[in-house]
């Protein structure tokens, strides 16, 4: 069904269309820190991914937005600069083309033996403004050493199923409506729309350790 879906019209959309619940990442300057909820980050009603032992991080995110791509090395630094900080990736499902990106993204995150994000979110980037096909995503899966027909049989599992209602869930339920959203230990959610005292890297990854000082 995934690969069906792929090989349809809809893929003629181009990326454009479908980030307008992306979000832009930091730039740079320098300024003094305060945080402040509801202005830095809010307290999620429901909180997400309590199964996971402290300290961690979730990313709902979409492969195919320019923001996410862009806010990858910033994780990565922080996730290098600090081992001990457990990430999990999920991703949304506010489209028909995102949940089918979503099935092929936890797919093979389910089958792998390393995090396979960030190369993924490379890939979606080198073939902006439009999005990849599914000759193009087995050819992707083929390079990294993938069986596609095993990827799409996953991404039609009830596994998957039960991971994207989850993350569709988690989304709707705590109204994150745009992407990436960056949760710490389950709770906080940083704001899309940062203030202006977050203005470099060094910044973020501030509010970051903050919001791991939290109860």
């Amino acid at each position: 069904m995934i690969r069906r879906w792929l090989s349809s019209a809809l893929l003629a959309l181009v990326t454009v269309v479908l980030i307008s619940a992306c979000s832009e990442v930091p730039e740079e300057d320098t300024t003094s820190l305060t945080f402040q909820e509801g202005a830095h980050y809010r307290v999620l009603e429901f909180p997400v991914h309590q199964d996971q032992s402290a300290p961690f991080i979730v990313e709902y995110l979409w492969v195919g937005c320019p923001y996410c791509q862009q806010f990858e090395p910033i994780l990565q630094g922080y996730k290098q600069a600090n081992p001990d900080v457990t990430f999990v990736r999920r991703h949304g499902s506010l489209t028909n083309r995102w949940i089918v990106d979503g099935r092929v993204f936890h797919a093979m995150d389910l089958l792998a033996d390393h995090d396979v994000t960030p190369a993924l979110l490379q890939f979606y980037a080198s073939k902006a403004p439009n999005l990849p096909g599914s000759e193009d995503l087995v050819e992707f899966m083929e390079e990294h050493g993938f069986d596609a027909d095993e990827v799409f049989a996953k991404a039609d599992s009830e596994e998957v199923d039960a991971i994207m209602e989850a993350n569709l869930t988690d989304m709707s339920q705590n109204d994150m409506r745009g992407v990436p959203a960056i949760v710490v230990n389950g709770r906080y959610l940083i704001s899309n729309s940062l203030p202006e005292n977050i203005a470099t890297t060094d910044d973020y990854y501030a509010l970051l350790d903050y919001l791991f000082t939290l109860e």
